[in-house]
């Protein structure tokens, strides 16, 4: 799967998930779990995570997406992208974290998930927002661990979480299309503060 010159580059599903904050003491949690097939000749999906906060004071912000791309043949460009950003402008003890990860899996046929698997990948879904809302993004001010530099911070904490989770949802899939799979591959971007 290499790129092509003159191929179309609209293809596949693309997955953004921004959680922006501006207000004082708030905290804005966005997570999205996809697990798409494509059966195009271009794959270019994105996978896209950004937090931001912005003029506020103690304001926190939290941007997960995990996209699972089932690729279907063999497609003639295959140029997925994955991206995690997290930012703090003119604020006070804020603390922005942004986890991307994407993972690709190439069929050879027009494999379909079982309804069992579609089942799990809901629970983990669920199981990934609830990781991001459970743990604040990590600031100077509240996260001794910033300060100190002899324990893992929350980022870290949060981080270490998600791979975990994702790694589940990657397993489930994985061993769902088994026996059909000709490729599988992992895209990730560390987290920001």
């Amino acid at each position: 799967m290499v790129g092509t010159a003159g191929a179309d580059l609209s293809g596949g599903a693309n997955h953004v998930v921004i959680a922006q904050n501006t207000t004082d003491g708030a905290t804005v949690v966005h997570a999205g779990t996809q697990v798409v097939p494509t059966a195009s000749d271009t794959v270019t999906s994105a996978n896209i995570a950004a937090a931001v906060n912005a003029g506020c004071t103690g304001c926190h912000s939290t941007a997960v997406a995990v996209q699972i791309l089932i690729v279907h043949g063999s497609p003639s460009y295959f140029a997925p992208g994955n991206v995690a950003g997290a930012a703090n402008g003119g604020c006070e003890s804020c603390g922005a974290f942004a986890f991307a990860r994407q993972h690709w899996i190439q069929v050879a046929d027009n494999t379909q998930l079982s309804g069992a698997a579609h089942a799990q990948v809901a629970v983990l879904r669920q199981e990934i927002a609830d990781a991001a809302a459970s743990i604040l993004p990590s600031d100077a001010t509240t996260d001794l661990c910033v300060q100190t530099k002899d324990c893992p911070t929350r980022d870290e904490l949060l981080n270490a979480k998600l791979l975990a989770l994702s790694d589940e949802l990657i397993q489930v899939v994985t061993n769902d299309l088994q026996g059909s799979v000709l490729a599988d591959r992992v895209e990730e971007t560390a987290p920001g503060s």
